[in-house]
């Protein structure tokens, strides 16, 4: 049940203070997404699972493992975002159209990364939630 939503642009006319919005948003995302990790890690970590299913203990590593790496991918994103916050609180002030045109085509690559991430991280849960509703049924 994997999602195939791509990516799309439509409005390149965002103000600075647009800009801080969506971030506040994305790092409110990703806050949200920390709780939820740390969750299903110590879920997963709990083992509170029959043991007698075959592979179960590899499988549940697999997560584990790639649970890891999407907490590494969000705090390397993270640092992204607070980058690029830093710098239109930098810019904010400034009206120069070259600068305003940096800003939209930077927001749009972190937009399409985090959009990317968001999208693979659901499908990595939706993996967990159906294989452990397996294990409970």
């Amino acid at each position: 049940m994997e999602s195939n939503i791509i990516y799309k642009s439509f409005s390149k006319d965002k103000t600075i203070e647009e800009l801080l919005y969506n971030i506040s948003l994305w790092t409110a995302e990703y806050a949200f997404i920390n709780i939820e990790l740390a969750f299903i890690k110590r879920l997963i970590k709990a083992y509170p699972f029959s043991a007698t299913i075959p592979n179960l203990y590899e499988r549940l590593q697999l997560f584990i493992l790639e649970l890891n790496n999407f907490e590494q991918a969000k705090n390397n994103i993270l640092v992204k975002i607070n980058d690029y916050n830093n710098e239109l609180i930098e810019h904010k002030d400034s009206t120069a159209l070259d600068i305003s045109h940096l800003h939209i085509v930077e927001y749009e690559k972190l937009e399409e990364e985090i959009f990317m991430y968001l999208q693979h991280y659901k499908n990595l849960k939706i993996r967990i939630f159906e294989y452990i509703n397996g294990l409970i049924n």
